[in-house]
């Protein structure tokens, strides 16, 4: 079966008839019809055939359909007939989808009698005239325009009298458009009664009978005559809610006046025309409708009516809607505001947001639905989705009894009759999903049979108490509404299994549900609940509970415990404090409890498997009882810093543990227990060594431990069997260890009984037939060779292509050696057949310090698909190690120190696609490359490349690699590609680029091209020929493909933009790439971003700033990229559309627009950022004082404000935190399937360049997943001289870290903006004469190590430089202390574990930014010195702001010492660990620790400047007068010389201070302190007092005011109610023993210490106070243990005792 479903695209027509002749025909019939209706005409039409109107049906966001009604084909002949014998769906284009068992076909002949014989009835029945024997079982459905005679009163034609035919029209026309038919009076139903209350026609009584007549299923009650669905019809007590109300305007309209604004709206016929309307906002459609008769010069628009068209879906605009307001409310929703000019915006074409239609008032249905269905046929699965039906086709009124299932989802306008849901009586399923109704219809509950129902996505304010009639109702889905409560009756649904409420308004659980007993599955996520009820309990059949993204805070109620059938809970995305409850329950076997604040979990689940407490601060994890049925244990980003004793003991059978993010110092040797193990993963903690244990763990399949302080890996991983994955990236590692070969590991220990010895080694090694170093192949060249060109020297060994081809080599005096060390050793490999040399797959080993020795281990891994040793100390790969490895597919040596690489073994790589040797030494690339004939990416960037790439037989050509995607030569600022004089093989130009077909990205910025054939960009292919300087800021670019075959990822850099020298556009757009082709979005973006812009600055208004032309630019380019992807390019070209960037817009089609692309963009114009994004493409700005600051937002769905805009919009979140579960992103360009709950507004941010500034770092998602903001910070602030090789650095540590998705990193350096450098002058060639202007690194490379014997053993330390040297002579000196460290310490035992490695992270971090010296520490004491009193005084305030800002454990602040403090402002001033410092200035003794080889410092300066920072309080710097005095000179030199670093030389004469000074008193000046004067103060065992100030940076200026802290005011005083419990406690244990002896003693019930003030005792007190009350306490009990083995106790101290025991328990729990 086939209909007209109005999806042609452009302005095709729609389907016609198969009757040929129709196609002849010019007008359709329905138009005829409409001319004859608004021509008055009251003559009947003469008789024809009647095929009846189609449906809405269909319709796409295409602004060139035609009509949304098709035309009209003649019905068949009477011996025309159709079989159809498809089995499950009919056509494509939208027809009924059905399945069930094809039946013996039938055949169907419509009669085409005239009107008066087919409403001539035989007398005594219902049946046609001409209705054949055979056709008694059939229905005939009068569904005749042409005679409405006996359907609605006469004068509803009559042209003698307009008026009366407009009244009536307007009376029997609905609020929908529909006709009315008035109902009988009871009693008057029936075929056989001819009257009619209304006093229409009896033709209306002679009807063919309803489908609950003919089958007999009247239902009782209702003695009233029902109309066919097909006719449309509607009650005229018409209790619709108006769906609409939703997209208006949430206050009401003001009092309509002359001054009122005009709004302007575009509305649409079905011919493509159109007609813009400039109206009040609060028009009408009722006042809409004659504007629009005039405009299209109609003599009535009685029979017409308004459609809003939105995502394809038409609604049927009731007369009072507000179309205006709907079109302003879409807008907002869009993105737009009141400051877009929305009043203006109706001029123009909004259908990719949504549109309005001027279509006629005509429901009834399409004779195709009558042509193509084979009688007979029993239909189970009808499928009525998105087909923009008003009423259900009559057709199914023939298969009522068969249809089980039905799906009427996506039909704005339907109405659903209960009489038709009744006469199903099979109906188990039904879909009302997206219907944007804001109640239950009625007639769904009339299935009384009913399973299944989903109501989900649409505008649910509250569901009928009705809903009880379901009571067969095993699955109800209302997820996505706008429900806060459910009615009482809901507990009535006793069969009920299945219930999902998520993402709705629910503040209060429902209390019904509490007694749906029989309940399995329970998802009611992303609502705003606080508390379950004490009645969750009583769910006791529930096995899956789905809770996230509420507002649980605390803990669980303890009626929790009685869901003894819970297997599944989710309650992520919660405030809860407390899960014990949950860990009783005895079923309970997946617990996700990610994203809450439990900071404690000592309790035990027998049955638990999966167990994820990620981005909780966890400090104590120990399970009171073993968990042996634990899997999967994730404890990701928690406050962890070590495990219990025998804590893995009680998990044996662990398969996946995950302890990233914390602050492991080691891991327990009881690891060795887990012999389960397959996954282990710690990283980002600060691991020392792993235990040899380890190597026991033979079912391990991946190990993750990069970014740690590793020395060191055990010997005993080699055991490790089926061991596929290792990273340890990012640590201290110097050497790889040796292969263990004899021995096993033993059970009890896990160690190793024996060793290889060294002769073994060398033995299996082949050290004896190492090639020779001074001859080898990967041999350095003569420092004189100059140009890097090969000798005439070559050998013609078989092996040197893998074609055969002989191509010249250099001589080697090893070359009958080859064999040998390619051969495998029979003993070694029998050896090594049960380790990871035969299993490892992939091994990360970046950033760390190994050299070329380790790669005698390393060849043994034969089996390696993945080798990743990047940014180590190699400087040169030894020849065969390599080649042994013969199944490499990616191989990465970037950041070495590399200056060739080994030609011979590269032939043997015949499987590598993946080649990155960027950031080395490399002067000439060998040809043996090209025998990688399946290498589809080569990064050889930011070397020293510089040879003939036409010397094609030693020196290597792109055009040998044909399959190249990604070929990178950027940063090679001596590379030069001329034009080939002569030609290869093939006769090929060898600098043309044109044969790589292959190829995505090229880079060649700063490479020298002189006439050569770059390829054209276009939406696949990135091609970078620029050099990397724009306005004196140099920039870099990297990327990677990952595993695309295509882009979808694309940059922008404009320069001189609008001919401005200092404007300067930045931007990054990240798209969608498809099957076929890169992301056609990104590219539009990218070239039309620019003139876009450029035309919104110039249409700025008077006090309008950057930013909103920046914001408009965004709404404007993304309403262009909508235009382009719902029309043709003659839709653009007839509604007149922008041609702005019209070349472009053939990139984008409909294929696009379910598409979309994040996108950054920075406008720096005369050192002012204009930063605006959508998406995830984050840009963060860097300092010289390692600080940063996040310049964009991540529009993440699922958390505020995005989520209530996506509520307000109709959409909705996943689980997974997807938007409508399409995309994780909430505002980005396109995506218009998704509209209006995706909108393109960006974020804004407007900031000023200030000389702290030092890098603009732009990056996709996928960086930003491995590497966190402040360690891309650091990284690429190692190379902050090279922003190419600080972006090259960023991407390839993401990939060492894991990453295989495409990455794109763009770097500025900004702080050089403005000044421009002294440029280097480029060499065009080489002579003996011009060597000097060479720099000596690049002839002579030296090898650098970044590693030198000051650096400290952890790796983010590492990345921020060596430490300073000790300063010595003046200085000023520095002493801290963590105010009541003592106490909690006892306190909070294992919270300040991980409390104090975040402090001295800290201090340690600032004081090597900065440039200071730790002499040593004491506890969590820190001594260090500065050689100036600026760098003292700016890493006090730096530390004090971070440590404000730290992850703390949730103990700590809870505590009343690290309790949050606001000032009045709300500025946080006081949180976590409180630190005192105290600061002078003098010359101290120095000398050299002999053991510790560092220098310390004795004398009365170090005695003074550490009672001065007893003196201070915590949070507080104190300072001495002599500081005071020394910054002031400073201060004042730096004023007279205007800031000018001549004037500081003067004063210290060494240049590098004087800057360090000068930089200090900047970043001082930009910060702000005050000084507060003390006053004189006798110091500690010192003579002379001390003059004290105060100092405080302007942030924390507010401290000043708040010491001393006021307990009382911040509601925290738990010392002072413990001490009084525990008081009383003693005092009755006491009274208890007294009486017990004979004696009695009277009970102070206040403790006896009302007159105690413990408020303002000091904590040290405190501590011997408790001590004693507890020694007492102990006494007591002891003394009562006695008692009871004597038995000596009455009834009343019995009783007594249980009540204190108790408490004691409770004041337990509380400490």
């Amino acid at each position: 079966m086939s209909f007209d479903s109005g999806q042609q695209s452009g302005r095709s027509t729609p389907s016609i008839s198969s009757n040929s002749r129709e196609k002849k025909k010019k007008n359709t019939f329905l138009d005829k019809l409409i001319k004859r209706k608004d021509s008055l005409d009251g003559e009947h039409l003469r008789s024809r055939q009647s095929p009846g109107s189609p449906l809405l049906g269909g319709l796409r966001h295409s602004s060139s359909s035609t009509s949304i009604f098709a035309k009209h084909g003649k019905t068949h002949k009477d011996d025309e007939s159709r079989e159809t014998h498809t089995r499950g769906a009919f056509s494509k284009d939208g027809g009924l989808m059905f399945s069930r068992a094809i039946e013996p076909s039938l055949s169907y002949t419509p009669s085409i009698e005239s009107a008066s014989s087919k409403r001539s009835l035989k007398s005594g029945n219902n049946t046609p005239v001409n209705m054949k024997e055979s056709d008694h079982n059939m229905f005939f459905l009068d569904t005749r325009l042409e005679d409405m005679s006996g359907i609605v009163k006469p004068e509803y034609y009559s042209k003698n009298d307009s008026s009366t035919k407009e009244k009536s029209g307007r009376r029997h026309l609905g609020k929908r458009g529909r006709l009315i038919v008035t109902h009988r009076d009871k009693g008057q139903h029936g075929p056989g009664n001819s009257q009619q209350k209304t006093g229409t026609s009896n033709a209306l009584t002679s009807a063919a009978p309803s489908p609950i007549e003919r089958k007999g299923l009247n239902p009782p009650g209702n003695n009233g005559w029902a109309a066919p669905d097909s006719w449309g019809v509607m009650r005229t007590d018409d209790e619709i809610h108006n769906p609409m109300k939703y997209f208006q305007l949430k206050s009401p309209p003001h009092s309509r006046t002359k001054q009122s604004q005009a709004f302007y709206v575009r509305v649409f016929r079905d011919n493509g025309t159109f007609a813009t309307i400039s109206c009040a906002l609060d028009t009408s459609v009722s006042e809409l409708l004659p504007i629009l008769g005039k405009k299209f010069f109609l003599p009535s628009v009685a029979h017409y009516q308004i459609g809003f068209r939105r995502l394809g879906l038409i609604r049927i605009l009731h007369q009072d809607d507000r179309p205006l307001m709907i079109q302003k409310r879409m807008l907002e929703l869009t993105g737009f505001t009141d400051e877009d000019r929305i009043s203006d915006l109706g001029r123009e074409d909004l259908g990719y947001i949504c549109r309005f239609l001027f279509i006629p008032a005509v429901t009834a249905e399409s004779s195709d639905w009558n042509s193509d269905i084979i009688t007979g046929r029993k239909f189970t699965q009808v499928d009525l989705q998105r087909r923009n039906l008003q009423t259900i086709p009559s057709i199914l009124n023939q298969y009522v009894s068969d249809i089980v299932s039905l799906n009427l989802s996506g039909n704005l306008s339907l109405e659903v009759s209960p009489q038709f849901i009744e006469s199903c009586i099979n109906l188990r399923e039904i879909k009302f999903a997206g219907n944007e109704c804001s109640t239950v219809p009625p007639s769904l509950l009339e299935a009384s049979l009913l399973n299944y129902l989903d109501i989900s996505g649409n505008r649910l304010e509250a569901i009928s108490s009705d809903i009880q009639k379901l009571d067969a109702l095993i699955s109800l889905k209302a997820q996505n509404n706008c429900l806060s409560s459910i009615p009482d009756t809901f507990s009535c649904l006793r069969n009920l299994r299945h219930l999902n409420l998520a993402f709705n308004y629910f503040t209060t659980f429902p209390m019904a549900i509490c007694e749906l007993v029989t309940l399995l599955e329970l998802d009611i996520s992303f609502n705003n609940i606080s508390e379950l009820p004490p009645e969750i309990g009583q769910l006791c059949a529930l096995e899956k509970f789905v809770f996230t993204n509420n507002r649980l805070m605390g803990s669980l109620p303890d009626t929790f415990q009685n869901l003894t059938s819970l297997k599944s809970l989710d309650i992520r995305y919660n405030i809860l404090s407390n899960v014990d409850v949950v860990m009783s329950l005895p079923r309970l076997e997946v617990f996700l409890c990610s994203h809450n604040s439990v900071s404690r979990l000592e309790k035990h689940s027998k049955r638990l498997r999966v167990l994820h407490m990620n981005r909780n601060p966890v400090t104590r994890l120990n399970f009171s009882m073993p968990m042996l049925a634990l899997t999967a244990l994730n404890l990701t980003n928690a406050k962890m810093s070590s495990f219990p004793d025998g804590f893995f003991e009680k998990i044996p059978n662990l398969e996946k543990l995950v302890l990233d993010e914390n602050h492991f110092g080691s891991i327990p040797s009881q690891i060795g227990r887990l012999k389960k193990l397959t996954r282990f993963s710690c990283v980002d903690n600060n691991l020392s060594s792993l235990p040899p244990e380890i190597g026991s763990l033979t079912e391990l399949t991946h190990i993750d431990v990069h970014s740690n302080s590793l020395s060191s890996l055990p010997s005993e991983i080699w055991y490790l069997n089926r061991l596929e994955l290792l990273n340890a990236s990012s640590n201290l590692l110097d050497s790889f260890p040796l292969p263990l070969y004899l021995g096993s590991i033993s059970s009890e220990s896990g160690l190793l009984k024996s060793a290889a010895s060294a002769e073994d080694f060398k033995r299996y090694t082949g050290e004896s037939t190492r090639r020779s170093s001074n001859l080898s192949a990967s041999s350095g060249h003569s420092p004189r060779d100059i140009s890097g060109r090969r000798g005439s020297e070559f050998s013609t060994s078989g092996d040197s292509t893998l074609n055969g081809a002989t191509t010249p080599r250099k001589l080697s005096s090893f070359a009958g050696a080859s064999e040998t060390v390619y051969r495998k050793d029979s003993t070694t490999s029998n050896r090594l057949a049960n380790t990871m040399a035969q299993s490892l797959k992939y091994l990360y080993l970046a950033d760390n310090r190994l050299s070329e020795e380790s790669f005698k281990e390393i060849s043994f891994l034969t089996e390696l698909i993945v080798l990743n040793i990047t940014y180590n100390y190699f400087s040169e790969i030894p020849s065969g190690s390599l080649a042994r490895m013969t199944q490499l597919r990616e191989l990465y040596l970037s950041g070495n120190n590399l200056t060739n690489l080994p030609a011979d073994d590269l032939s043997r790589l015949s499987n590598l696609k993946v080649y990155h040797v960027n950031a080395n030494k490399l002067l000439t690339l060998p040809a043996e490359l090209a025998d990688i004939a399946g290498l589809e990416a080569l990064d050889v960037g930011s070397n020293s490349l510089k040879y003939n790439i036409s010397n094609w037989p030693y020196d290597w050509n792109w055009n040998h690699n044909p399959a190249l995607k990604y070929l990178n030569l950027s940063g090679n600022k001596r590379l030069e590609i001329k034009p080939s004089t002569s030609l290869a093989r093939g006769d090929v130009d060898l600098s043309d680029f044109s044969n790589l077909t292959n190829l995505r990205v090229l880079g060649l910025m700063d490479v020298t091209i002189t006439n050569s054939s770059v390829p054209d960009q276009t939406e696949d292919r990135r091609v970078r020929t620029s050099g990397s300087e724009v306005h004196y800021m140099p920039y870099g670019m990297a990327d990677t493909l990952g595993k695309l075959n295509h882009l979808s990822t694309i940059d922008m850099v404009v320069e001189r933009f609008r001919g401005n020298e200092d404007d300067v556009i930045f931007g990054l757009f990240d798209g969608q790439a498809s099957n076929t082709s890169g992301s056609r979005v990104a590219k539009f973006l990218q070239e039309n971003f620019a003139s876009f812009f450029n035309e919104e600055l110039k249409k700025l208004r008077e006090g309008e700033a950057v930013t909103a032309a920046l914001r408009r630019t965004f709404l404007s380019l993304n309403k262009e990229l909508g235009i382009c992807t719902m029309s043709d390019s003659d839709d653009a070209t007839h509604y007149g559309f922008s041609q702005a960037g019209s070349a472009s817009m053939a990139q984008v089609g409909p294929e696009d627009f379910s598409t979309g692309a994040c996108a950054t963009i920075i406008y720096i114009a005369k050192n002012r950022l204009y930063i605006a994004n959508t998406g995830d493409v984050r840009a963060i700005l860097s300092r010289t004082d390692g600080e940063f600051r996040l310049l964009t937002k991540k529009h993440e769905p699922a958390f505020p404000p995005e989520i209530d805009r996506i509520r307000e919009a109709g959409g909705f979140v996943s689980q997974s935190g997807k938007l409508n579960d399409i995309t994780d992103v909430s505002r980005s360009f396109g995506y218009f399937n998704l509209v209006p709950c995706m909108q393109a507004a960006p974020s804004m941010v407007e900031c000023q360049l200030s000389d702290t500034d030092d890098l603009l770092i732009i990056a996709s998602r996928e960086l930003w997943e491995y590497i966190n903001h402040q360690t891309a910070v650091d990284i690429a602030a190692t190379e902050r001289e090279d922003p190419m090789k600080a972006a090259q650095k960023l991407r390839d540590f993401a990939i060492a870290y894991g990453c295989t998705d495409k990455i794109v990193v763009m770097i500025v350096a900004v702080g050089d903006s403005g000044r421009q450098r002294v440029q280097k002058p480029r060499m065009q060639g080489l002579s003996l004469g011009s060597i000097s202007t060479v720099e000596e690194e690049e002839l002579f490379p030296v090898l650098k190590r970044r590693w030198a014997r000051n650096m400290p053993e952890d790796t983010s330390l590492g990345r921020l430089g060596e430490e300073v040297s000790p300063p010595v002579g003046e200085l000023a000196m520095v002493f801290t202390d963590i105010k009541n460290s003592t106490l909690l310490w006892e306190t909070y035992p294992v919270a300040m574990r991980s409390a104090i490695k975040i402090h001295n992270a800290v201090m340690r971090r600032q004081l090597r930014i900065v440039g200071g010296y730790e002499v040593k520490t004491e506890g969590d004491a820190f001594m260090v010195c500065f050689p100036t009193a600026t760098a003292a005084m700016l890493w006090c305030f730096s530390v004090q702001s971070q440590l404000l800002v730290a992850e703390w454990p949730s103990e700590i602040t809870s505590s009343v010492d690290g309790a949050e403090v606001v000032d009045k402002e709300n500025n946080i001033i006081y949180r976590g660990l409180s630190v005192r410092m105290g600061i002078h200035w003098g010359a101290p003794v120095c000398e050299r620790d002999p053991i510790t080889r560092r220098m310390d410092y004795f004398g009365p300066v170090v005695n003074r400047a550490s009672r001065i920072s007893a003196v201070a309080e915590g949070g507080q710097i104190a300072v001495s007068q002599d500081l005071i005095t020394e910054i002031y000179r400073l201060e004042n030199a730096f004023k007279k010389a205007d800031g000018e670093v001549s004037a500081l030389y003067e004063l210290f004469g060494d240049d590098i201070l004087a800057k360090a000074v000068y930089r200090d008193l900047k970043m001082l000046q930009g910060l702000g302190w005050e000084v507060k004067e003390i006053g004189e103060q006798k110091l500690k065992g010192l003579e002379s007092p001390e003059i004290i100030s105060l100092i405080y940076p302007r942030s924390l200026a507010a401290r000043m005011k708040a010491m001393p802290i006021d307990l009382q005011k911040i509601g925290l005083n738990p010392m002072a109610d413990l001490l009084r419990d525990l008081r009383k406690v003693s005092l009755r244990l006491e009274r208890i023993c007294s009486r017990l002896s004979g004696s009695a003693t009277p009970l102070i019930e206040n403790g006896g210490m009302g007159i105690i003030p413990i408020e303002l005792i000091s904590d040290e007190q405190a501590v011997v106070f408790l001590d004693h009350i507890i020694t007492r306490i102990e006494n007591s009990l002891a003394g009562l243990y006695v008692r009871s083995l004597k038995g000596s106790f009455y009834k009343g101290d019995q009783l007594e005792l249980s009540v204190l025991l108790k408490g004691l328990l409770t004041i337990k729990q509380q400490i």
